[in-house]
């Protein structure tokens, strides 16, 4: 399931939005762990921190500061 599907289930839980307001689902790999951009702030670039929700400990933690930081981390632990 791709993250904009995932994105649109979510819209519809009341619950998930009023808890994650800012939150624009990115990529969900399994499902202990989900990436999201943090749409509540940007850099003078204009780009999103994407964060790393870990669903089995409900922990949110900063993943990549930019897109392509995100990429080139995920590339590097997956390979």
């Amino acid at each position: 399931m791709t993250g904009l599907n995932i994105h649109r289930l979510n819209k519809a839980e009341e619950w998930w939005v009023g808890r994650f307001p800012h939150r624009l689902d990115l990529f969900v790999p399994d499902s202990d762990e989900l990436y999201f951009f943090d749409t509540s702030t940007r850099d003078k670039q204009g780009e999103f921190p994407i964060m790393c929700y870990d669903l089995m400990n409900d922990l949110i933690d900063k993943y990549a500061s930019t897109f392509a930081e995100f990429l080139e981390r995920l590339i590097d632990e997956r390979s």
